[in-house]
C-alpha cells in the first residue's frame, strides 16, 4: 500500500468501526445449514447521500404505495430498518426483517385479500394461496417480520428464543465482519458449480456458471459503504492461484466490454467511475474494490432515465 493510500484506508477502517454488525436477534432466526448470507442497514442506506437521492427520485403521489400504507399501516422508507436474508444448499430461504409493524393492520389487509392464515407454535403465520409451493409470513411481536418457504418460517419461529446464532462459527464470524464493515453486504459459500446444478438445464446463466474458470470458484463476499464516496469491495476465492490469475484476467476483459459498448450518452460517466476500479489476484483470491463518488452515480442514474424516458417517447 503507498504512503498516499494510508490515510484512505484508515478513515475507512475508523468509519467501518462505528457501523452496527447485524442484529443478533435476526441471526438466531437463520437456518443452521444456510450457504448464502445477505443484509442490509436500511438505516445507515436510506440516510447516506445516494439513499437521499434515491428516495428524491420516487413518485410523490404514488397511488399503489398511498393505498398501501393505508391498508397496512406501514411504509417502507421510514418503517423498515434492516433486512437478513439466508438461502441453504436445498433451496430453502429466509427473509427477515427489522421494524416497525401494525401487525393487526398487516393481517386484515392480508386477510382481506384472500391470504390464509395458520397458527404454529403460537405464532400466527399467513399462507398466501399456492399450495403447491406454500410460503409464509409470520411477525414476532411488533419488532420483527419472517418470510420465506413455510418450513424454513416454522423453523426460525422454532428458534426465536435461541441465544446464538446457528449458522456455523466460520460463516458466522464473516457474516459479523462483512455486516460491521458494510452498510450492505452478502457472502456465499456454496461453490458456483451447485449454484449451476440448483438452475436446472437450458439457462444461459447456467451455461456460464459451468464454464470451468467459474466452477472453480469456491466463496464469493462483498460488500457496499454509503459515504459522499460509495466504496464497494468483492472477493472470491477460487480452487489455485492460477485460476484467480485467469479469473482477474477475464474481469478485466469484461470491464473494458463494458466500457466500449456503454450508450453514448453514458460511456463518459461509466468510463469515469470504471478507472477507480482495481482488480487484483492475491493467491487463490481475486480482490475487487471501486470507490464511486456519490455525483458520479447520481449523474449515471439522471442519464439512464432520461435515456428512458427518450425510448418510450420514441
Amino acid at each position: 500500500m503507498t504512503a498516499r493510500a494510508v490515510p484512505a484506508a484508515l478513515a475507512f477502517v475508523l468509519s467501518a468501526g462505528l457501523l452496527h454488525a447485524a442484529d443478533p436477534a435476526l441471526l438466531n432466526l437463520l437456518m443452521p445449514d444456510a450457504k448464502v448470507v445477505a443484509g442490509i442497514n436500511v438505516d445507515q442506506a436510506v440516510s447516506s447521500p445516494f439513499g437521499q437521492f434515491l428516495l428524491s427520485q420516487l413518485p410523490s403521489n404514488d397511488p399503489g404505495l398511498a393505498k398501501f400504507m393505508a391498508a397496512t399501516g406501514f411504509d417502507p422508507r421510514r418503517d423498515l430498518h434492516e433486512i437478513l436474508t439466508g438461502t441453504d444448499a436445498q433451496e430453502h430461504g429466509l427473509v427477515l426483517a427489522k421494524g416497525t409493524f401494525d401487525t393487526a393492520l398487516i393481517f386484515a389487509a392480508a386477510q382481506a385479500a384472500g391470504q390464509t392464515v395458520e397458527t404454529y407454535n403460537g405464532v400466527q403465520i399467513l399462507t398466501g394461496k399456492n399450495n403447491a409451493h406454500p410460503h409464509g409470513l409470520a411477525f414476532l411481536g411488533d419488532s420483527i417480520a419472517v418470510a420465506g418457504d413455510l418450513d424454513s418460517v416454522h423453523g426460525a419461529i422454532d428458534r426465536r428464543s435461541a441465544t446464538s446464532a446457528p449458522i456455523e462459527a466460520a460463516l458466522a464470524s464473516q457474516v459479523e465482519q462483512l455486516s460491521g464493515s458494510y452498510d450492505a453486504w452478502s457472502i456465499s459459500i456454496l461453490p458456483l458449480s451447485t449454484l449451476a446444478g440448483q438452475m436446472g438445464s437450458g439457462s444461459n446463466l447456467n451455461d456460464l456458471l459451468n464454464s470451468g474458470l467459474l466452477k472453480s470458484i469456491q466463496q464469493i463476499s462483498g460488500g457496499i459503504k454509503f459515504g459522499d464516496v460509495i466504496q464497494v469491495s468483492a472477493q472470491a476465492v477460487s480452487n489455485s492461484s492460477q485460476n484467480a490469475t485467469a479469473l482477474a484476467d477475464v474481469v478485466r476483459f469484461l470491464v473494458n466490454m463494458v466500457q466500449v459498448n456503454a450508450p453514448a450518452s453514458s460511456a463518459a460517466a461509466i468510463s469515469a467511475i470504471l478507472r477507480n476500479l482495481s482488480v487484483q489476484a492475491d493467491g487463490n483470491s481475486v480482490n475487487l474494490t471501486l470507490a464511486i463518488p456519490v455525483q458520479q452515480l447520481e449523474n449515471l442514474v439522471r442519464t439512464a432515465e432520461q435515456d428512458k424516458n427518450t425510448h418510450h417517447k420514441l
